[in-house]
């Protein structure tokens, strides 16, 4: 029992870390006007993940 309580400690641990950088990545993105900077913000969020780096690009390209 113990193990599992530690266990789910540690995931609560890095779901809030995790809700953290997201917050301040998109307070970033929100708060930045040139478009080179939103850019290279979501190429360093999606590095490891070239479709999801698409989506974003093309939703940030219709929101402007």
């Amino acid at each position: 029992m113990k193990k599992e309580n530690d266990m789910l400690n540690k995931f609560k641990a890095e779901e809030k870390l995790k809700s953290k950088k997201t917050d301040l990545f998109n307070s970033y993105l929100k708060k930045t006007n040139n478009i080179d900077d939103k850019i290279a913000l979501i190429r360093f969020k999606y590095k490891d993940d070239n479709q999801q780096l698409v989506k974003s690009i093309k939703n940030l390209i219709k929101k402007d």
